[in-house]
């Protein structure tokens, strides 16, 4: 199993791969089958939460703004991130969203009729009276 390290310095964080992939015990016979060691990086904790304005769901509306050539002491996978910018990214867009409850033209979150690969019960999709934080 990969291993990394998380290190924390205010609101700037540092995930750096320790080890790779690897052959380990489990209930599931296939993790004694792992041959390979680099399992890629996660790109999507280099950008912030961008709500989207009408659904209020995370959106892919971002863009890099600060990617660097690897310097000397940088390895493949790490990832680097300034969680205090991306609350403010995140806030910023949450400014943006409307309450569905105000807007859904049928008192649900989302389409039942859109396809998932792992759909929720019906119930799950109706709205509350009041959005929450609201008295």
């Amino acid at each position: 199993m990969a291993t990394v390290g998380l290190d924390r310095d205010g609101g700037r964080w540092t995930l750096d791969r320790k080890r790779g992939a690897g052959p380990y015990d489990s209930s599931d016979p296939d993790t004694r089958r792992i041959w390979w060691t680099d399992v890629g990086v996660h790109q999507n904790l280099t950008h912030a939460v961008h709500p989207d304005p009408i659904s209020g769901a995370h959106c892919w509306l971002q863009k890099a703004i600060n990617v660097s050539k690897a310097g000397p002491n940088d390895k493949h996978g790490d990832v680097r991130v300034d969680t205090r910018k991306s609350m403010a990214v995140y806030r910023q867009w949450l400014g943006w969203t409307r309450s569905a409850v105000d807007h859904s033209p049928d008192g649900t979150r989302r389409p039942y009729w859109l396809k998932r690969p792992l759909k929720p019960v019906r119930e799950a999709y109706k709205l509350p009276e009041k959005p929450w934080g609201r008295e």
